[in-house]
């Protein structure tokens, strides 16, 4: 189920980023045009979210499938490698790059990569371990994995089981701070991956197509951090996240093409700058 937001939230939203980037180099806007500080915005729009929302954001693997039917194929150079875990010291580093490595994990499912699932589910369950939401990542699902890694469609189930039981266990348990970052990792790793399969821009191209569209998520992730209170919100990535959004907010300005070539371009390159800034 996908995160919905209405178009008055989003106009707030939007609101909200005009307000903060029209400020002055010296100092930040207090008031709106209205006479509103935008201290008030702020809260407006973390109240509305906290009230109107829906989650969830989809699993990785839906984008896999659709890159997988549109011809891409498996690159293993491109994700983030299981020796890369040690450097992974923070909680929000390491919860980033589960949403990384789980989104690795359905990459390399859905490409029939059977010694890489192994692999990631492997590194998945030990940093689940490490963070104190192992569930979904059980002694028993290991023995699933071990029983079926030749087997495909079984594999892919497994590994969409264990991510919907951890994403459930983290709701239940009110983590919602930790499904915000998981779900940032997944979706970056996962438009990442689908911009390394563009050998050659063409506006036309159903790939280059779904990574533009792929605003919508990013307008809904931005959404899911803005329903958290405010002490939990991971401001460095909000504001990252924003920063990208103003870039994807450009496709408002096109009339014949989806994409410009300049567009997908700036967008590829902030994304692949994001994503290697969290696994580095």
């Amino acid at each position: 189920m996908l995160l919905k937001i209405s178009q008055k939230g989003y106009i707030v939203l939007l609101a909200l980023i005009f307000l903060m980037g029209c400020a002055s180099d010296g100092e930040k806007k207090s008031t709106t045009d209205d006479g509103e500080s935008i201290e008030a915005v702020e809260q407006e729009v973390n109240e509305f979210y906290s009230q109107n929302i829906t989650y969830k954001l989809p699993s990785p693997v839906e984008l896999y499938i659709f890159l997988e039917d549109n011809g891409a194929t498996y690159q293993k150079e491109l994700i983030n490698s299981p020796e890369n875990k040690a450097r992974y010291y923070t909680v929000q580093s390491k919860t980033l790059n589960f949403g990384i490595y789980v989104s690795d994990l359905a990459y390399s499912t859905v490409f029939g990569q059977h010694q890489e699932t192994f692999s990631y589910f492997k590194t998945t369950r030990e940093l689940a371990d490490e963070l104190g939401y192992a569930e979904g990542f059980d002694k028993a699902l290991v023995q699933r994995v071990e029983n079926n890694q030749y087997n495909l469609d079984s594999l892919y189930q497994i590994s969409n089981d264990a991510y919907w039981d951890a994403c459930n266990y983290l709701e239940d348990q009110d983590r919602r701070d930790a499904l915000a970052l998981i779900y940032t990792g997944g979706w970056l790793e996962s438009v990442y991956l689908a911009i390394k399969s563009v050998s050659e821009f063409d506006p036309e191209n159903p790939i280059v197509i779904r990574i533009a569209e792929q605003q919508i998520l990013l307008d809904n992730l931005i959404g899911t951090i803005y329903s958290l209170e405010p002490d939990l919100q991971p401001k460095d990535i909000l504001d990252k996240l924003l920063d990208l959004q103003m870039t994807f907010d450009q496709l408002y300005d096109n009339t014949d093409v989806v994409i410009t070539k300049e567009q997908f371009e700036e967008i590829s390159n902030a994304i692949i700058s994001l994503r290697n800034e969290i696994v580095s």
